[in-house]
């Protein structure tokens, strides 16, 4: 039997506990349900750029949410946040904008399009949530919170100075 000495021991250990650390869920994903689609597929996150776009389109004085890249968040947060249900339902009403040949249409049917899911998505018949009020929240979620939404969107001032609690307004919007 050969003798073992400390960096041999050593050295065991470790590859040991580096093994214990890596994941073997890919040993199981050939036997994974892949039914489920997912949002950061090509086709959806093509819809989603558009339809964030749409919402919140890039202007002169800030970028849109395209560029803030706020259809991977909405992908992303659909996916490991939100229920099956509610994350299918965001699916099917991707799909219908996609059956109706929503890219074939010009940039004004597009935005007629989505102004009319708005409409749609607030009115009072709705019993279950539409999926377009989802997406629009987190259109707005996401640009919000994102590094360009906050310092390119909105007046980001890091240092703002000094508290002066009486100031005249000027008609200046705050914020947003």
């Amino acid at each position: 039997m050969e003798k073992i000495n400390r960096r041999k021991a050593l050295g065991l250990v470790g590859r040991w506990s580096a093994g214990s650390f890596l994941p073997f869920s890919w040993l199981l994903e050939g036997c994974a349900d892949n039914s489920n689609p997912s949002l950061f597929n090509k086709e959806y996150q093509s819809i989603l750029a558009a339809i964030v776009e749409i919402i919140l389109p890039e202007t002169a004085s800030s970028p849109g949410a395209k560029e803030a890249n706020v259809h991977y968040f909405i992908a992303l947060i659909a996916e490991e946040c939100y229920e099956v249900e509610r994350k299918d339902r965001i699916i099917v009403g991707l799909n219908e904008l996609l059956g109706d040949r929503f890219f074939e249409f010009s940039a004004q049917k597009q935005v007629a399009i989505i102004a009319g899911l708005d409409e749609e998505a607030n009115s009072s018949t709705q019993e279950i949530s539409h999926f377009f009020k989802d997406v629009k929240s987190l259109t707005q979620w996401g640009y919000f919170s994102s590094k360009k939404g906050i310092i390119e969107g909105l007046r980001y001032n890091p240092i703002p100075g000094d508290y002066k609690g009486c100031v005249a307004y000027n008609g200046e919007i705050a914020w947003y």
